[in-house]
């Protein structure tokens, strides 16, 4: 139905999430909610997950792992934070990010089918999605930009100009040594 839809799309897509698992179902196909322990890998390359992840409880880290093996945080993701969109509709085959629970988590797992029901019955849903799609891009693309960055102090600069709103005050969202980690720079 399309409230069953609308409430979705506000789970996902609003600050203020009401979520039951018999809301997000269409023909068959339902969330499922799995339970992850503290450094269980979530996804990885191996995977080919067609589905959106939704954290209902915990907090993971994004990563990706370069040819020397060295591991390169990207982004950490909390509660009722959404992952799974870049593969959710690509046929590439892998998933591009090794995506790890940080503390013991519980995700719901929404198949691609729910969301191309969303799609077809709610074209405000289809609008919130391409909007945090581009949310998405624009976060990479600063990531990308502070990567790019060859000395330290550049690569700090740019994440906390990157990460503070604007404001000339803000909270780190993260221990100074796992900062050091995220930008790969000495503490």
């Amino acid at each position: 139905s399309n409230n069953s839809i609308r409430l979705i799309a506000i789970f996902i897509f609003s600050p203020n999430r009401i979520f039951t698992s018999k809301q997000i179902t269409t023909k068959n196909k339902k969330a499922t909610i799995v339970t992850y322990k503290k450094g269980e890998t979530i996804l990885s390359s191996e995977d080919k997950a067609r589905c959106l992840m939704l954290i209902l409880k915990g907090s993971v880290s994004v990563s990706k792992i370069g040819a020397d093996g060295k591991r390169a945080i990207i982004n950490f993701l909390n509660k009722s934070d959404v992952f799974g969109m870049a593969t959710l509709f690509c046929e590439y085959g892998e998933y591009p990010s090794v995506i790890t629970a940080e503390e013991p988590c519980r995700i719901a797992i929404i198949p691609k089918e729910v969301i191309e029901n969303a799609f077809a019955v709610s074209p405000e849903f289809a609008k919130e999605y391409v909007t945090l799609l581009s949310e998405k891009i624009h976060f990479l693309n600063r990531r990308i930009s502070t990567f790019a960055e060859s000395e330290a102090d550049e690569k700090l600069l740019s994440w906390l100009k990157n990460n503070s709103g604007g404001n000339k005050e803000f909270e780190l969202p993260c221990s100074i040594s796992k900062l050091a980690f995220i930008l790969n720079i000495g503490r």
